[in-house]
């Protein structure tokens, strides 16, 4: 009986100790994509210039990759991450990794960030690196476009 009332304890704890821990989760472009219709809406609807395309193409190499934190519950997500995937999609490229994340409205409850190792205050973020070190933030909303403002970060 005493073993068991232990494992119910221990059971207990460990389901507090994981409810406390941040809800982020590695997520797939298809998976954001599916998430609604204004996120395919936005994909479909976005028009890539072309020219600065082929320049992203040109500046990219194999020591680059971008993190994106996004909420599924964000409006600036829904607006500005189905953009990006269109670009990531129409570069057609596989020298380079994007990794997803979603998270959690409520991980930022205890915190100023919903990332903290990533000091990510608010989403989406899309965090440039190259050679593992970071080079650039597109932060909510880009300041010019997504795909001038993701050019810009690149030179």
């Amino acid at each position: 009986m005493i073993r068991i009332k232990a494992l119910i304890i221990f059971i207990i704890i460990g389901l507090m100790l994981s409810l406390s821990l941040s809800a982020m989760e590695k997520i797939t472009r298809d998976q954001i994509l599916g998430a609604g219709e204004d996120w395919k809406r936005n994909y479909a609807d976005y028009e890539i210039d072309e020219e600065l395309l082929e320049k992203i193409k040109n500046a990219l190499d194999e020591g680059y990759k971008i993190d994106v934190y996004l909420g599924l519950w964000c409006k600036d997500s829904v607006n500005n991450v189905p953009k990006f995937i269109k670009i990531i999609d129409s570069l057609d490229m596989e020298n380079f990794r994007v990794d997803y994340y979603a998270v959690e409205r409520s991980d930022k409850q205890d915190s100023q960030y919903f990332v903290p190792e990533f000091k990510v205050e608010r989403v989406p973020t899309f965090i440039f690196y190259c050679d593992d070190s970071e080079i650039g933030r597109i932060i909510e909303n880009p300041e010019k476009s997504m795909i001038e403002d993701f050019l810009a970060i690149l030179r």
